[in-house]
């Protein structure tokens, strides 16, 4: 290998002397020393002979000038990296609008799977009770002066009229129909201050007395009747009777306190043959019954009457 190297050396400074020798020569002509120059050629021209050969010697006796065995191959290189993208191309032109055939209608698909119910909502709030029907099952009334019902009602309860003391300022205003079989929870057996409870005594003896017989200073009695498979009830003052379509329960005379009185009464239709309380006949006044009259002014006379007692009826329907 090293005279291998020194051979490449001699050839390259032989070339670079051919390239000299033109500078030198025109040197030599400048300077007149054309003739030494020579000598030194053609003594290294000796010296590359000599190399040339001795070249040739050391490679007869190394072996450089046959040709070796074939080398086994090599083995596959790896897969390089992979390039980056290139940039995104252009947008083409934009082509014209074809004319496109119209397509077939599809097929209607098949139903889809049931989906699963929804959640319950919350619970609304319970309204409230609405009015009766028109079968709400009957009516109710009291026949005030009597302990029985008209046929076609049926008897609640019997029992005797009761109110405030006529002569009171306070205390309950109406007439009530109390039972005969009073049933008490608490309560406190002495005087004190409360509204009070009064029987109710009839009072027809200093006023005129429309009845078939004279009541004066008994006790009241009455009752609670109910009619099935009726939808209303209307007591009617000033009139024996009731309007079409109505059925009559019974018919009697209107009652109330006296007008000097200071507590005041509803008025109330007594029936027109009016029971009294057995063994009541006494004067232990309380609530009481006196007839009404009709007064002439903003009531109009006629068809009103200046004075005469007034009449009344108790109507279902």
């Amino acid at each position: 290998m090293l005279l291998k190297a020194i051979f490449i050396v001699v050839i390259i400074a032989m070339f670079w002397g051919a390239d000299g020798r033109d500078d030198e020569h025109n040197d030599v002509v400048k300077r007149g020393t054309l003739n030494k120059t020579n000598q030194d050629l053609k003594v290294l021209s000796d010296v590359v002979k000599a190399l040339k050969e001795r070249m040739k010697i050391l490679e007869t006796r190394q072996g450089f000038c046959k040709e070796g065995a074939p080398g086994k191959p090599g083995k596959d290189g790896r897969d390089g990296i992979p390039g980056k993208n290139g940039a995104p191309g252009k947008d083409g032109a934009r082509g014209k609008d074809g004319v496109g055939l119209p397509g077939r209608d599809g097929r209607d698909g098949q139903p889809g799977p049931r989906g699963s119910p929804g959640l319950k909502g919350p619970r609304g709030v319970k309204g409230s009770m609405g009015h009766p029907g028109p079968k709400s099952g009957g009516v109710k009334y009291i026949r005030w002066g009597r302990t029985s019902c008209p046929s076609g009602a049926n008897l609640v309860y019997k029992g005797r009229v009761g109110g405030e003391h006529f002569n009171h300022l306070g205390g309950g205003s109406n007439y009530v129909c109390l039972t005969e079989s009073p049933k008490y929870a608490s309560y406190n057996d002495a005087r004190q201050s409360s509204g009070f409870m009064y029987g109710a005594e009839y009072q027809t003896k200093h006023s005129y007395n429309p009845f078939p017989h004279n009541p004066h200073d008994h006790d009241v009695p009455c009752a609670v009747c109910f009619v099935p498979n009726r939808n209303a009830k209307l007591m009617i003052p000033a009139t024996y009777e009731c309007p079409a379509g109505w059925s009559k329960e019974y018919w009697g005379y209107l009652m109330a306190a006296d007008y000097r009185h200071k507590n005041q009464k509803d008025f109330v239709c007594v029936d027109k043959d009016p029971e009294v309380v057995k063994g009541s006949v006494h004067d232990h006044n309380g609530a009481l019954l006196y007839t009404v009259e009709g007064r002439c002014g903003s009531l109009p006379c006629l068809p009103y009457v200046e004075g005469r007692e007034l009449t009344c009826a108790v109507c279902t329907k």
